[in-house]
């Protein structure tokens, strides 16, 4: 009750200072006042019981200083009372809070679409009210009038424009001592949009720009740029991005940050816990289906972090300076974080063979999988049959219960007269094609680069594109490529388990590689990779050294050739995979009982003979 008596003597005195729109001026000293805003929105509970001090305490340590929420479409005196108490938690973790006015949009708005009469005068009032109840309070950043209006060219959105327009110029009138601004654009500008003129029109009423973007990965965030440059062609003013982050587009945190810190805007993430809003899987989908990745949210329900390297870069977010950039590159943070590459695998072993394109040499009960090379020349002569022909073995190796792991490149098709750019636009539109197609187990983007191309730098130099070319589809099967990389044969008396014992230096130092490969390459390869692969055409103790290697990046393993030749040394090989859970192909198909038989068997680790630990 105090509270509403202090709003209402507030409104009566501060109604005689009016104030006119900021300046870009004055915008600008508020933005130096503030500082960069790192925000995430609506602080909806796990579970029905959790706090808003629970959530604000946990965004703060996780790196966020500020949260966006709706003040709700209650009496003035109940919206007064709310964001008091939200501004109070969020002051004792030094976080600032942005309210999305939704009372006249709810209420006078779509009652009167709905032909129930409505006096605006209240409407104004009860504005202007909790305006000033707020007046001269830092912790509130600025004021969003009205969360994504009707953007087209429609009776509505000119409707809604006008409402905005009133909203603005009340608050101005109540005085307003924060910014005012509306997140009307969600959307690039189309010039072919009648409406985008009075849209404009309102705009240019706002303090500071405020905008939503959920697909900053577009065309390496040229869409949200052109959306940038056409509000500033508006007015020079901070912007504030205060919706954004949508992983299975792309548009995770690291791409999205990472315009932003260029482009000198302030963000808000959408979602914080995972909780019954249901915001882990896409617009109109359900999470009563499995999703991966999540689409918001930066925590599990329990608390624990989805992705570390998203909040790092939350907390590491600042303004570049010109030429400066926060991104670490879309092979490093768009890769598949550990959890994803396993849950991908756990349907159990990948027990395969390689082959040409279909399946010329016949199927095989005891195998799940194929791995098959593509033809870049193919593509490049006719695409409509190269993806023709690649659906065809999709099917005929479905109806067998067959995944398939495509082979996009090799050093052949990579010789002195192709065409880098267009090689790499083969990569990426194959992978776009089929991002989504659950009968592929993974793509090997390139099987053994350097195995013959000496030109070591041009190699290295051309892994690196590939994998960031592969990323931008943002693929549902995980990427990998195959090394080359060989084991130095061992003399016939070294003992290649005891050289591995705890404390003994040895693992890189018997690698060997061809001309254009190298230790560099090979770990590069291995860093970039959401599962790790090799090939092997050595005996089990070489290959068992290579799996060692690899088993220590902590990501599923697959050996995408491995030789049957020696039906002894083949055997001993499956053995190997079986205790290390290594996913692995065949050089060709076999009728032997190898792989009927084949299983994972459980991993584990025996303790330091240190005596009993119960007596």
């Amino acid at each position: 009750m105090r509270l509403v008596l202090v709003s209402i003597l507030s409104f009566c005195i501060l109604s005689c200072f009016a104030r006119n729109q900021y300046t870009p001026q004055e915008a600008w000293q508020w933005q130096d006042e503030i500082g960069v805003i790192k925000g995430f929105n609506e602080p909806y509970g796990a579970y029905p019981g959790m706090s808003t001090d629970d959530i604000l305490r946990k965004a703060s340590e996780l790196g966020f200083n500020s949260v966006r929420f709706w003040v709700g479409s209650g009496s003035c005196d109940k919206q007064i009372e709310s964001l008091g108490k939200m501004i109070a938690t969020a002051r004792k973790y030094n976080m600032t809070v942005s309210p999305v006015l939704s009372y006249v949009r709810d209420r006078y708005f779509y009652s009167k679409k709905h032909k129930r009469p409505q006096d605006i005068k209240d409407y104004e009032d009860a504005t202007k009210r909790l305006i000033t109840a707020f007046t001269g309070n830092k912790t509130i950043a600025y004021w969003d009038l009205w969360n994504e209006p009707d953007y087209f060219d429609k009776e509505d959105t000119y409707a809604s424009m006008d409402l905005i327009e009133k909203m603005a110029r009340w608050c101005y009138e109540a005085g307003a001592t924060q910014p005012i601004t509306s997140s009307i654009f969600w959307d690039v500008p189309n010039p072919s949009n009648k409406a985008l003129k009075r849209i404009t029109e309102v705009e240019s009423l706002m303090d500071i720009h405020n905008f939503h973007s959920y697909d900053c990965a577009s065309d390496n965030g040229n869409n949200v740029r052109i959306l940038l440059d056409y509000l500033r062609n508006i007015s020079d003013r901070p912007i504030v991005c205060s919706e954004c982050m949508t992983r299975v587009d792309g548009s995770g945190i690291p791409r999205s940050l990472s315009v932003f810190a260029q482009e000198h805007v302030h963000f808000y993430i959408w979602g914080m816990y995972n909780n019954d809003c249901n915001w882990e899987i896409p617009w109109k989908k359900t999470t009563i289906d499995p999703y991966e990745p999540q689409f918001h949210n930066v925590l599990y329900s329990d608390g624990d972090i989805i992705d570390y390297r998203e909040l790092q870069m939350v907390k590491d977010f600042t303004f570049c300076i010109q030429g400066e950039t926060i991104d670490p590159g879309i092979t490093k943070v768009d890769r598949w974080n550990h959890e994803r590459a396993w849950k991908w695998v756990a349907l159990g072993p990948i027990v395969g063979y390689n082959t040409d394109s279909a399946l010329h040499d016949g199927g095989n009960d005891a195998f799940n999988a194929i791995r098959v090379k593509l033809s870049y020349q193919g593509w490049r002569d006719n695409r409509k049959q190269f993806f023709a022909d690649l659906d065809k073995t999709l099917e005929d190796a479905d109806a067998k219960g067959l995944r398939v792991m495509p082979v996009l490149l090799d050093d052949s098709d990579l010789d002195a007269a192709c065409n880098e750019d267009s090689v790499l636009r083969y990569v990426s539109l194959v992978i776009e094609h089929y991002y989504c197609d659950a009968r592929i187990v993974a793509w090997d983007l390139y099987n053994r680069p350097g195995d013959k191309r000496a030109d070591k730098e041009n190699v290295y130099a051309f892994v690196e594109k590939l994998f960031a070319h592969a990323r931008r589809p943002f693929a549902c099967q995980p990427l990998t490529a195959t090394p080359a990389v060989n084991v130095t044969p061992f003399a016939t008396d070294f003992d290649y388990r005891k050289a591995m014992v705890h404390g003994e230096w040895a693992g890189w130092d018997h690698l060997s590689y061809p001309a254009g490969s190298s230790d560099e390459l090979c770990y590069r390869i291995w860093s970039m990779s959401d599962v790790v692969s090799f090939a092997s055409t050595q005996p089990m103790p070489e290959t068992a050294w290579l799996i060692a290697l690899c088993y220590k990046f902590g990501r599923p393993i697959f050996c995408t050739s491995v030789p049957t030749g020696n039906t002894s040394e083949f055997k001993k090989t499956l053995e190997r995979f079986a205790i290390s859970h290594v996913f692995w192909f065949a050089d060709k198909a076999f009728p032997g009982p190898e792989a009927t038989k084949f299983r994972f068997k459980p991993i584990v680790t025996a303790r330091q003979d240190i005596g009993p630990l119960v007596k």
